[in-house]
């Protein structure tokens, strides 16, 4: 996932790791070789187009702001399609109200067109105040789960523990193409234990009982703990 962040100078940019705690009580009960968390890649503005969420420091919002409004007022200079002209006025009043995209109501429709649009406070926005005390691991945890993504586990004792990084709403047989497209290509079942459930149970063997097989479209719950079974 592609985050771009606005303001938050001393923010530094590139590939980091998404920190769960979940995963490292995890690693106290299974014991595995390894453990690898999932990790989001955070760009500077000029990449916001190709981003799926943005961190905003509160006083760097005006600049998003002023930067899809600059967008609005050009395309409505070129546009004679009557329904975008109205979607992307209400849009104009949002924005003049200091209110980024994201921060309105707009129906699905509305949505596709703003995001044709580019215009980039309809992506979800996580907001940081300046004085608060966040921790940069809060800040990237919060970011990654504001914009969108969930994760899914795998793992045993002895073995990689990991965290995989989806979208939320994603299916049972996409997330198993996450891990590898042959497990996608050959995708049988998927055995599924909740978080909550295998940390109450505490093992693989006590947690059986909890254990469900899901068809591939099976909407993936955040932290799952997954077991793919495939045939290639």
């Amino acid at each position: 996932m592609k985050i771009s962040v606005f303001g938050l100078l001393e923010f530094k940019l590139g590939k980091k790791d998404v920190l769960d705690e979940r995963l490292n009580t995890l690693e106290a009960l299974m014991k595995p070789s390894k453990t690898t968390f999932i990790s989001a890649d955070f760009v500077d503005a000029s990449g916001v187009n190709d981003a799926e969420g943005i961190i905003c420091e509160n006083e760097a919002k005006l600049d998003l702001i002023i930067s899809d409004l600059e967008i609005i007022e050009n395309r409505l200079t070129r546009i004679a399609d009557e329904a975008e002209i109205k979607i992307l006025n209400r849009a104009k009043d949002v924005l003049e109200e200091n209110k980024c995209l994201c921060e309105e109501n707009f129906s699905e429709e509305e949505r596709k067109i703003l995001f044709i649009s580019n215009l980039s406070s309809i992506k979800p926005v996580y907001f940081v105040n300046k004085g608060d005390n966040k921790s940069e691991e809060e800040i990237i945890f919060n970011a990654y789960y504001n914009s969108g993504g969930i994760c899914f586990i795998t793992g045993d004792k002895g073995k990689e523990l990991r965290a995989w990084s989806i979208r939320r709403g994603t299916n049972a047989v996409d997330a198993a193409g996450a891990i590898h497209k042959d497990i996608k290509r050959g995708f049988i079942r998927a055995e599924v234990i909740a978080y909550d459930n295998f940390i109450k149970a505490g093992n693989y063997i006590a947690a059986k009982p909890f254990m469900h097989l899901e068809n591939k479209d099976y909407i993936m719950q955040d932290a799952d703990i997954m077991f793919f079974r495939f045939n290639v």
